[in-house]
């Protein structure tokens, strides 16, 4: 289920978005201000962000120049009353991937929404690690995807299996594990690796991460 993050301080309309694209089977999460979506975006793992241009302290366009500059890839529409060629420049100045202008139909942004979720399938295929029982990994973008869909993990979860897909075939120690996944000011824990290696066995299959007491763990 790909998960998607909308930027909007109209409160009713928020609702509405987030309504209707649940209804079409994805997952959504709602923010009305800057900080509130900034967070959320370093937070989660979203597969597209909609960004309306006028928010709560401050605007979509410079949210997203923040993001880019961070190095979030992550493909974006705007959603905006405001429709001069200067904006719309402004928009993919910034770095969107698409620009609606309100008032919009649900229906409109529904299927643009789905054609750039293909699009960026579609543009990074050919960077597919195939992992069977049509799955495949960007090794890239850290992205799992499922029948061409984006799969949402835990950013520490999608670190996890591109590290161990790097060492296909080989143990990798948890000092090793612990090295690579957890940044330097955080503590490691035995406990949340299990769970991590628990979850990605529920997705590619029990047989497919190896486990040993003394050599840690291998995808096969």
């Amino acid at each position: 289920m790909s998960k998607i993050l909308i930027v909007e301080d109209e409160n009713m309309l928020l609702e509405m978005m987030c309504a209707y694209l649940q209804a079409q089977d994805y997952e959504t999460a709602g923010a009305k201000s800057y900080d509130d979506a900034l967070n959320l975006a370093y937070e989660s793992n979203f597969d597209l962000w909609i960004f309306d241009v006028k928010i709560i302290g401050g605007s979509g366009f410079a949210l997203l120049g923040e993001l880019r500059n961070a190095g979030k890839n992550t493909p974006c529409i705007f959603t905006t009353s405001l429709n001069t060629l200067d904006d719309v420049q402004t928009g993919f100045t910034s770095g969107c991937d698409d620009y609606i202008k309100k008032p919009f139909e649900l229906k409109e942004l529904h299927l643009r929404v789905q054609n750039l979720l293909k699009r960026t399938f579609v543009h990074n295929k050919n960077e597919l690690v195939n992992l069977g029982e049509n799955l495949g990994f960007d090794m890239n973008q850290g992205l799992l995807f499922r029948d061409g869909k984006a799969v949402s993990m835990p950013k520490k979860q999608s670190r996890l299996l591109a590290l161990l897909l790097k060492n296909q075939d080989k143990f990798l120690s948890r000092e090793e594990i612990y090295s690579q996944i957890w940044d330097y000011d955080e503590s490691p824990s035995e406990l949340s690796l299990r769970v991590y290696i628990a979850e990605l066995r529920k997705i590619l299959g029990k047989e497919r991460i190896v486990s040993a007491s003394k050599l840690g763990y291998k995808y096969v």
